[in-house]
């Protein structure tokens, strides 16, 4: 169980400018053989003058992975591949690629996403001034067909749960030093990983500084079914988090509130009935939502919801 700190305690001091030697970019990977290749093209077409690698992980894939890090192997003499063959999980797959890299700032991608031009310079340049940095996430480019996607946005710009701001596992970068100090991503969390990092990181003292030029088109799940899973692992997520960092000072939601969540989700049953699948799409996002913290409310016996 990693220890939390409370946020009073925190010293948020921002570390010295400095210039890395070697920027690891880390991407876990799992049966992500239809999608890999793209994302290995957009990184072969980063503009950068500094020293840079690639740590490609192989998380037990079942299909053309290893086939595709290979093949861009030969075009990418940066790019390396690690097998994680332990255990099954984004978590996991990070915490390897992160011991196999030879960098002293790394930078998490996902290999079903899409870094857009300037990325890496960007990550690289914030992280010579901030420990801890976060890309924008866009959900147009990759899903211009899916009426259910979210909104593009930056979650480092504002506070997530009323409790601290955090970056999603696919759009962080971070020093190796912070990355050490905190002991790298919980293996032993069943969700939220990202986030937990991002919150202990801060309670250690690492800000989180958004960097907005540095973009990263992410993509949706592909099927309705599939987004309502994703959305129910986040409410559940959020019950997790909770009992890890109440005791930080992460409020839980008033009665007042959830009691008007819960009302405002009966109120926009009728959304279902209409042709416009946005609102559709909101309405199962925000149903999903409540029923994970229920369910994860049972699961960690915590009430949260």
């Amino acid at each position: 169980m990693f220890r939390t700190e409370s946020v009073k305690e925190v010293d948020m001091t921002l570390a010295c400018p400095r210039r890395y030697q070697l920027v690891s970019v880390i991407i876990p990977v799992y049966n992500a053989a239809a999608t890999l290749g793209q994302q290995l093209k957009a990184l072969k077409g980063q503009e950068f003058d500094g020293n840079w690698e690639i740590v490609a992980v192989d998380n037990q894939s079942t299909d053309d992975s290893a086939t595709v890090i290979r093949q861009y192997q030969q075009q990418m003499p940066q790019l390396r591949f690690v097998q994680a063959t332990d255990k099954q999980t984004a978590a996991y797959a990070r915490n390897v690629g992160a011991r196999a890299a030879k960098g002293d700032a790394f930078l998490f991608c996902d290999a079903d996403d899409v870094v857009a031009p300037g990325w890496l310079a960007a990550m690289a340049d914030a992280l010579e001034q901030h420990d801890f940095v976060a890309g924008t996430m866009d959900l147009e480019l990759l899903n211009e067909s899916k009426a259910w996607r979210g909104e593009s946005c930056n979650w480092a710009t504002r506070r997530n749960l009323s409790f601290l701001p955090f970056s999603g596992g696919a759009l962080l970068g971070i020093s190796r030093e912070a990355f050490e100090r905190v002991g790298g991503f919980n293996e032993e969390a069943p969700i939220g990983e990202d986030v937990e990092l991002s919150w202990r990181l801060q309670l250690h003292g690492y800000p989180l500084h958004p960097v907005t030029a540095a973009t990263i088109h992410v993509r949706c799940r592909e099927t309705r079914q599939g987004m309502w899973k994703q959305y129910v692992r986040y409410g559940e997520a959020h019950v997790y988090l909770y009992k890890q960092f109440a005791s930080s000072g992460m409020p839980r939601p008033s009665v007042k509130k959830a009691v008007c969540n819960y009302w405002g989700l009966i109120s926009t049953i009728p959304y279902l009935l209409r042709e416009d699948e946005r609102q559709r799409a909101q309405f199962v996002r925000k149903a999903a939502i409540c029923w994970g913290r229920l369910c994860g409310s049972l699961r960690y016996r915590k009430i949260y919801v």
